[in-house]
Formats: structure tokens, sequence, C-alpha cells
């Protein structure tokens, strides 16, 4: 958590000065301000012709379709669909044996948020605690994220590869903090990507 108010999209009743034209009882509605936060693509080349609800249609026309379908193969619940750009993944672990299977991501709709919605699928595919260390779990399921999206055709951006580096700087660091010894292959996250 950031400690940021989660934005509500539609309209919400807010307390207001009584007396107003056209309010009710210190009640009245507003419409509350939707912000995109650069979430939506912009048109594909070629498709400028295409008006953009269009083109935000088709986009997650082809995102909705790879979520389906990882929902049904690794039998995952979207917890929530955040509004920034960061994940998580668990279970819970029920006494009679079931184990549910959750996540919590930004819905994809561009390559990084793609990038980040796989990576959480990625903690279930590859399991939790599989790798001794977590930085190195994060670097496999990083590997499993960009060989999905590389099957899906999904464009590993500059973007992309940069919030993979400011990840694993992030859990090499917290490995290093806690005394662990990290992989040669991922000593270089040590210092900052930029």
């Amino acid at each position: 958590m950031n400690g940021k108010p989660e934005e509500t999209f539609g309209s919400e009743s807010v307390s207001a000065p009584s007396g107003g034209e056209g309010e009710t009882k210190g009640t009245r509605k507003r419409p509350v301000a939707r912000q995109t936060r650069r979430l939506r693509s912009a048109p594909m080349a070629g498709e400028h012709s295409l008006g953009g609800m269009e083109v935000e249609r088709k986009v997650e026309g082809h995102y909705g379709g790879m979520v389906k379908e990882l929902r049904a193969k690794y039998k995952i619940s979207i917890r929530k669909w955040r509004t920034d750009m960061a994940g998580v993944a668990y279970e819970l672990s029920y006494q009679d044996g079931r184990i549910k299977r959750l996540i919590a991501a930004p819905k994809p709709r561009s390559p990084v948020s793609a990038a980040i919605f796989l990576h959480e699928v990625g903690h279930h595919a590859i399991g939790f605690k599989r790798y001794g260390q977590r930085c190195l779990e994060e670097e496999y399921v990083w590997r499993w994220t960009f060989r999905e999206m590389q099957a899906r055709q999904i464009p590993v951006t500059a973007r992309v590869l940069r919030h993979y580096r400011r990840s694993m700087h992030h859990y090499v660091k917290t490995a290093l903090r806690h005394g662990e010894q990290v992989p040669g292959e991922l000593g270089h996250f040590a210092e900052w990507p930029g």
C-alpha cells in the first residue's frame, strides 16, 4: 500500500451545505473525474482512423482473452484491479485443504500493465517458495513473464525493462540488507538501474 486514496468511478454522495438550488437535505451527487494515468494505449500504427473507443475495445479484447485464459488455467481469482503499476500474488489455505489463489494487479491495457499482470500470475505458475531466496524467485518469475509476453506477441518495451530492473533492484537490496548471499547472476541489480 502506498497510502494514496483509491479512485472511484461514477458518482459519489458528498456532504454539502444545505439550501443550495437542486440539493436535497445536505447531499448532492457529483461526478468523480476519471483519470487514466497513461493506462490506455495510444492508437497503433495504421489505426489512426479508428475512434478512441474502438482502439480501446480492440486492446481490451486482446488482453481480455489473455486474462480469461490464465485465470482458468491457473485457477486464479482477481482480488482487485489496481489503479497503480504494482501487484501482489498470494494464496489462502483453508483447514479442509482448499487453496485459493489470488492476485491484485493493474488491468492489462499496455505492455507495462500486461507485464505486471503476467508477473503476478507467474508466481502461481511457478509456485511460491520454490526457490531458496525471494530475489531468485522474482528473477525466475520475470523470465516466465517475458516468455509469456513473447508467446503472446506483447512487446517488451523499454518501460517494461525499466520496471523489471527496478523490481529486481528492490529484491536484491532487500536480500543484501538481511545479510543473504545473492546469486552471482543477480549481483548487478545491487546498483540503482535508473
